[in-house]
């Protein structure tokens, strides 16, 4: 989904953007493929580019325009001035990867060859568990479920002035994992990952599972965490490694990353 303005000249969003004037409403950019002529030099070469309408031009090669975006198009994102990308999203019923940008001030579409550079941002980031056990090699862990206790799950995305997101009270058990899976004695992954708002979370990891003894005798256990405090932030992926042992369950490890490279794309 792409929007733009036209802003006062020789102006950027940041002292332009209250006094923009719409230019394209929010429109659907389709991949296509395009032939692409240089004139000055005299050169063409075929690109795949996103596109809007062909009737969306840009009328005037002086004029000032500033372009947002969002990604995917279905995500239904609203777009205007004053909150720039605007969604509100359920993540237990929507797990789309959000994408937004930021204000991309374009001065003169012949510098910039009719083409608008977009680099995208992750609005929400990526959740996920591995697990091992602490027993015996005559012993046997079997994890039966893994849950984080109290998850905000619904709230509203802006992008301006800064991005942020308005959370919402209501929070649910949100469930990683829910079946058998005999762990062993080094992490591997387990369950799914969850595309979750960004929030600071101050919970606990409730995990069920049966833990087997040499005589093969079965206990069943569900055992809480430590509270888990983390500022999750929008664009990065955690990773949380559980160690189960015969009646307790403790952090591992926690790795957080950068989840993807910057994406880019030409409207």
């Amino acid at each position: 989904g792409v929007c733009a303005w036209v802003l006062p000249s020789n102006t950027d969003w940041t002292d332009g953007g209250t006094q923009a004037i719409p230019y394209l409403p929010l429109a659907e950019a389709k991949s296509r493929e395009l032939v692409v002529t240089d004139t000055t030099m005299r050169d063409t070469a075929v690109d795949t580019l996103w596109v809007v309408a062909d009737n969306d031009r840009w009328v005037s090669a002086e004029q000032n325009l500033a372009f947002m975006a969002y990604a995917p198009y279905q995500a239904k994102c609203k777009c205007d001035n004053e909150n720039g990308i605007t969604c509100r999203m359920d993540m237990l019923t929507d797990q789309t990867d959000l994408l937004y940008s930021a204000p991309q001030t374009i001065r003169q579409k012949t510098l910039q060859g009719w083409l608008v550079p977009i680099y995208f941002e992750h609005a929400l980031c990526q959740v996920q568990f591995e697990v091992k056990n602490r027993v015996e090699d005559d012993e046997k862990i079997t994890i039966k479920s893994i849950a984080i206790d109290e998850v905000a799950h619904r709230g509203t995305f802006r992008s301006l002035k800064l991005p942020q997101w308005e959370i919402e009270k209501n929070t649910t058990t949100l469930y990683f994992y829910k079946g058998r899976h005999d762990s062993h004695g080094l992490p591997e992954p387990i369950g799914r990952y969850w595309q979750m708002l960004p929030q600071q979370l101050d919970t606990r990891v409730t995990v069920e599972y049966e833990y087997t003894t040499a005589a093969q005798t079965t206990i069943e256990q569900k055992l809480k965490t430590i509270p888990l405090r983390t500022n999750l932030k929008a664009g990065r992926n955690y990773t949380y490694t559980l160690s189960v042992g015969i009646d307790d369950v403790i952090f591992l490890e926690e790795i957080i990353a950068h989840r993807f490279t910057t994406k880019e794309s030409g409207e």
